[in-house]
């Protein structure tokens, strides 16, 4: 039987986040929790985030299992609860039901071997810079008008987001002391496109700080933690997201 209950907060960030790059998720469920990865269909975002069975408040499994669901129905459920509410999903054959308060909902799962499961590729990068988030996102919506791609530069003094276009221009520095932490030995700048970076950042209503990784014409890694768990305060939702670099000319 699976049978799991979490927060409504948190369900709604998680479906959020994923409907950044797909509408149609495939769920891991195992003894310690529940994992999802998405690659959006041009192939230029990827998804990836781990639930601890800690961070829910009731969690039963027998083994390991798999479910795919359509995020758009699934935030559809999760709009007839508040912020505060808890949220109990039970599978029941080929549907998943969903328990808040004194409303009753089931939604059909979709067929698993229809919704591909990407492989993550291993990005890395020894350079990087931890922000908090209303940082970063003061940056985007600035160059949001400007231009649909942005230029993220990094040297071992500041953090820059720039943006250009013929008849404007936004830019915005984070000096070091600006910074939660910085690691650059020699400076590095690529441009990645600004929609999925937005989408990113409105989605992340519960994180404090991001942490970017990146170098010159290079994949962009952001992680990120949310959903702190009070019986296990070290334990957190944890992200990552992928992002091909837009090349430029």
């Amino acid at each position: 039987m699976l049978r799991l209950t979490i927060s409504v907060k948190n369900l709604k960030e998680i479906a959020d986040l994923l409907n950044t790059v797909v509408t149609e998720a495939k769920f891991k469920i195992d003894a310690n929790g529940v994992s999802v990865k998405a690659v959006d269909p041009a192939h230029v975002a990827m998804m990836s985030i781990d639930i601890p069975k800690e961070v829910f408040i009731e969690f039963q499994t027998e083994g390991e299992e798999e479910i795919s669901l359509d995020v758009e129905r699934l935030k559809s459920v999760i709009r007839l609860a508040s912020s505060t509410d808890h949220v109990t999903l039970v599978k029941e054959k080929e549907k998943l039901k969903f328990e808040i308060n004194t409303i009753v909902k089931s939604i059909s799962l979709l067929d698993n071997s229809t919704v591909t499961t990407p492989r993550v590729p291993q990005i890395n990068s020894e350079f990087y810079v931890v922000l908090a988030k209303t940082e970063l996102e003061k940056g985007l919506k600035a160059a949001e008008d400007v231009s649909d791609s942005i230029r993220l530069s990094l040297s071992s003094e500041n953090f820059k987001a720039r943006s250009m276009s013929d008849s404007e221009e936004s830019e915005m520095v984070l000096t070091k002391d600006m910074l939660k932490e910085i690691k650059c030995q020699s400076p590095i700048k690529s441009s990645y496109p600004l929609e999925y970076l937005l989408k990113l950042v409105k989605s992340l209503t519960s994180s404090d700080d991001l942490k970017l990784s990146f170098k010159d014409e290079y994949p962009l890694t952001i992680e990120f933690s949310f959903g702190q768990s009070k019986s296990t305060p070290s334990s957190f939702i944890k992200g990552s997201f992928l992002l091909a670099p837009r090349i430029e000319q």
